[in-house]
């Protein structure tokens, strides 16, 4: 029986695929990511860098995680965020979808939204959301997730 919604991240199932692959050639299974708490594979890679960062010590209870994001993987962080006892700030932009950004904010996660210019998504605005998100990680007990000297939303 799972205890928590990170119990569940990763614990997806095995689907074999009898018909397409000829009987008595190799087995072919199927993971369905679907069955992770947010519906996608990306639960994995949120989960993976809140530990690593917390293994590192970059993380401390009750820090918050900052994240430039367009909407699946803010999704997921901040579900995993959320259920380890974390904050998350995710910048964002009305660019992308809205039902997105619904669903981050239902997850717990605080959401800055940069305006964009007739909802398109320009260099510019990608800049301003990475900037951003790097000034913000800057406060005490902040920290930014994305850990490459180039991160991109």
């Amino acid at each position: 029986m799972q205890t928590s919604l990170i119990d569940l991240i990763g614990n997806t199932p095995l689907v074999p695929l009898r018909r397409v692959v000829p009987q008595g050639h190799a087995r072919v299974l199927i993971e369905l990511e679907s069955a992770n708490p947010t519906g996608s594979m990306k639960d994995r890679a949120a989960l993976a860098n809140v530990s690593l960062a917390v293994q590192a010590a970059r993380l401390q209870p009750g820090d918050t995680i900052v994240e430039c994001t367009s909407g699946s993987t803010g999704t997921s962080l901040a579900s995993v965020a959320v259920a380890l006892g974390y904050k998350c700030l995710l910048v964002t932009s009305d660019a992308f979808s809205t039902e997105k950004l619904s669903h981050m904010r239902a997850l717990g996660a605080d959401v800055q939204i940069l305006r964009s210019d007739n909802k398109k998504i320009t260099v510019e605005l990608v800049t301003a959301l990475i900037e951003t998100s790097r000034q913000l990680s800057q406060q005490p007990g902040h920290f930014l997730r994305i850990s490459s000297t180039t991160p991109t939303c």
